[in-house]
């Protein structure tokens, strides 16, 4: 009953491919993409039932508790550091988001003619969705790399499956940075499982607690943290995001950036707080102790100069996007390094948040492209003229991602750096002060280039005076970029909705160290 969501999705690619030969076969013609995001936006939301309706009690060995209370036996629990499948807070509620991230980006069709198979380009996206689906949900290492693998080839294949020198591009440069991170996190995992003799995060942290650290540890420590690094974007293990971003179709970049980013985020969270809580270290000004908050620190502080500030620069929108997701990651990073649950939670929060209004700021991006030809932003001028409800869309996008009250991405930012704050400073020196004015800096930089977006669409004039047409504008397409902003407004609004839910979550997810 755990995995029915995951089961759901497979059965759900497997008819879409079987759907999709049989189509051709027939007509000898493609199967039409409303058809195939059609199957795919029905398996997401039956893959959703089954999570909504999937029990929240962890499995009795090996037989789950319905059929242990249908025979009324009377059965042992099996204890977490064992099960391959995590069925705590943290997982039962991001496997919800990570489903409506992904219904998202599948609702959001690629270009005319950009897709030549639509029937295998979706059951890809739904293959990739399984691997982010689980690797949400385990502690247990080698599932955990498992899971990412599946998600990462799918994406891999996603990123340059429209057929332009520049999709091809993109895949391979994908590819070969994932290929490398791949090595590094397995490699890692190998040297964490020979020191502490355990598969589990729980048993890595009883080992760590037996004594200090081995050199072996930490080595395995640091290169899990690159081979996540790039999952999230952090400088420097980016270089593959811009390309990826501006080459990519929209609906793989959509995928990459929302689900992929949420999923790589809670990854993080485990492996840190419930694996290696002991060795966490401290990077408050003037108490700094050697640990992964420190380094999380130098990556927060790299990743938010370096995305800012080569933001600035950027002539395409997606391009654009790209660095902002380096420097959103230095944001997230910044709470992590605080070490404390509540920091934690405002994270994935934030993470969600993000999600959200980049993949909107994506949506209406592609409907720009495709009408104007290219996403510079001189393309979006005269765009509130021409569709005001798309420009209104990115108003809520993009001053969200700036931190502008009283929409969501401000609520976030806010309860992120006053827990790293609150964190950080318990033991009576500076804290994180250092670290959350830089980013309180960064964020104001990030203003120029965000409002430059909406100076385009809302002050100046088309110069050919060319209309975008909303009837080409698909269904799909706008629930993509409607239900993104409708929900960005209502968490700016009613935050507890979802941040009260993640500190639960979270709270009890990491008990379990």
């Amino acid at each position: 009953m755990q995995l029915l969501p995951e089961a759901v999705l497979v059965i759900t690619a497997l008819v879409l491919l079987g759907v999709a030969v049989a189509y051709e076969s027939k007509t000898l013609k493609p199967l039409p993409v409303n058809s195939a995001i059609g199957i795919a936006t029905c398996g997401i939301l039956l893959a959703t039932v089954a999570w909504w309706f999937a029990p929240p009690e962890r499995l009795k060995g090996g037989i789950d508790i319905i059929s242990g209370a249908l025979f009324h036996l009377k059965l042992p629990e099996v204890k977490s550091d064992s099960s391959l499948i995590a069925t705590d807070g943290l997982a039962r509620l991001f496997k919800g988001l990570v489903l409506g991230l992904g219904l998202l980006a599948v609702l959001l069709p690629p270009a005319r003619r950009e897709i030549a198979q639509p029937g295998e380009f979706y059951a890809l996206m739904l293959f990739a969705l399984t691997g982010l689906l689980l690797t949400t949900g385990t502690n247990h290492l080698l599932f955990l790399f498992v899971a990412l693998e599946l998600a990462s080839l799918s994406l891999y294949l996603l990123a340059g499956f429209s057929r332009g020198a520049r999709a091809a591009e993109a895949s391979l440069k994908y590819f070969l940075f994932g290929g490398v991170s791949a090595a590094f996190l397995l490699f890692g995992l190998s040297l964490i499982y020979g020191f502490s003799h355990s598969a589990s995060l729980q048993g890595v942290a009883v080992a760590l607690a037996a004594g200090p650290p081995s050199p072996l540890a930490i080595a395995g420590l640091v290169m899990v943290v690159v081979g996540l690094g790039f999952k999230l974007a952090a400088a420097p293990f980016h270089y593959w995001a811009p390309d990826v971003y501006q080459g990519a179709p929209a609906t793989s970049v959509a995928l990459v950036a929302a689900a992929s980013k949420a999923v790589g985020l809670v990854v993080l969270v485990r492996f840190l707080m419930i694996g290696f809580h002991a060795a966490s270290g401290s990077a408050a000004w003037g108490g700094m102790v050697a640990g992964w908050s420190s380094w999380l620190a130098v990556l927060a502080a790299v990743s938010m100069v370096f995305g800012n500030v080569l933001a600035l620069a950027q002539t395409s929108v997606r391009r654009l996007l790209a660095y902002s997701a380096v420097a959103n990651t230095g944001y997230l990073l910044v709470a992590l390094s605080a070490n404390g649950v509540s920091a934690a939670g405002a994270a994935l929060f934030y993470v969600v948040v993000y999600g959200l209004a980049t993949l909107g700021a994506l949506a209406v991006a592609a409907s720009v492209e495709r009408e104007r030809g290219n996403d510079s932003p001189s393309a979006f001028a005269g765009l509130v003229h021409r569709s005001p409800w798309q420009a209104v869309a990115l108003m809520v996008f993009m001053t969200s991602l700036a931190g502008i009250p009283p929409l969501a991405g401000f609520v976030g930012k806010f309860a992120m750096f006053s827990a790293a704050m609150a964190e950080s400073t318990k033991s009576g020196t500076p804290g994180l002060t250092w670290l959350v004015g830089l980013a309180a800096i960064m964020s104001a930089i990030s203003l120029y280039y965000y409002l430059s977006v909406l100076k385009q669409a809302f002050v100046k004039e088309a110069p050919d005076g060319e209309a975008i047409a909303d009837s080409t504008v698909s269904p799909s397409h706008l629930l993509a970029i409607a239900l993104p902003a409708v929900a960005l407004v209502v968490l700016g609004l009613f935050p507890a909705l979802l941040l009260d839910p993640i500190a639960r979550a979270v709270a009890e997810s990491l008990d379990l160290r």
